[in-house]
């Protein structure tokens, strides 16, 4: 589906997910403007790209920084048609094994601060597009899962955030559209995943299993969903059925998630 003429503003560009959106923008005719905190990764993600983009190097925990990036955008192309508030980091570690809980702190302003710093200075030029911010929430933002009480917990103030706008500017044109992915492999996500100790986990990073999304497929499917302005987009769908799952079977919904947990070595 073509982007021609829309102008696309992506964070956590310069890898993962946030490049395969850039680049499949680029491809669908999208003017595309990048934040990311990665600098060097930026730049060449834009040279590869083209000239009509935007470079912003900044981090989406600053509300300044996320200020000034939606601020650029507007100011080199007039207008802004497509938030997407991509940036985010996980974690692998029991709850009872953190050593400081700061890194509940650390997570919510990544996940959840970054989402709100980005899409409260858009508000008025997505008002003016009747235009739409997409949030790449997960399917954690419905239910916890081990390991994971922190990013969880981010995920599920994202949620509030969201339901919260959409009734609070109903009238104003803007789509909110929540992505809920499953694992997304190609990411870095794994080895950039905050430990017990709060550092990134790195070589010691958990597998992937084979029911893990290929970032390029997740990509496709998000911006695919753009023109038709949905309010939810499971991916794959079958995860819709799983807070149902939790709601009408929760010791099988509970034997199902642990399962999948511990085929991740």
């Amino acid at each position: 589906m073509s982007l021609s003429g829309q102008t696309v503003a992506i964070t956590g560009a310069s890898g993962g997910l946030g490049r395969e959106l850039a680049q499949q923008a680029a491809q669908r005719g999208a003017r595309l403007a990048l934040m990311a905190r990665n600098e060097t990764k930026l730049s060449e993600l834009a040279n590869e790209l083209g000239d009509d983009v935007l470079v912003f190097n900044g981090d989406v925990t600053s509300a300044e920084n996320a200020k000034k990036f939606i601020e650029a955008t507007i100011e080199k192309f007039g207008a802004l048609d497509q938030l997407i508030a991509n940036a985010g980091q996980s974690m692998w570690a029991n709850f009872d094994q953190i050593e400081d809980t700061e890194l509940f702190r650390q997570l919510m302003e990544v996940n959840f601060m970054g989402v709100v710093n980005c899409i409260h200075p858009a508000i008025d030029a997505l008002r003016k597009s009747g235009g739409q911010a997409v949030i790449i929430s997960s399917i954690q933002s419905k239910f916890g899962v081990p390991a994971h009480s922190a990013y969880g917990a981010s995920k599920h103030a994202i949620e509030g955030l969201v339901d919260s706008l959409r009734f609070e500017l109903a009238n104003s044109g803007i789509n909110f559209m929540a992505v809920y992915p499953h694992w997304i492999r190609g990411t870095g996500m794994r080895e950039n995943a905050l430990g017990p100790d709060g550092e990134a986990v790195g070589d010691c990073k958990r597998s992937h299993s084979n029911s893990s999304i290929p970032a390029d497929v997740c990509a496709r499917k998000i911006l695919d969903a753009l023109p038709r302005r949905r309010e939810s987009l499971f991916i794959p769908g079958k995860l819709k059925y799983l807070p149902a799952l939790k709601l009408l079977l929760p010791p099988f919904f509970r034997w199902l998630i642990l399962s999948k947990i511990k085929s991740q070595k």
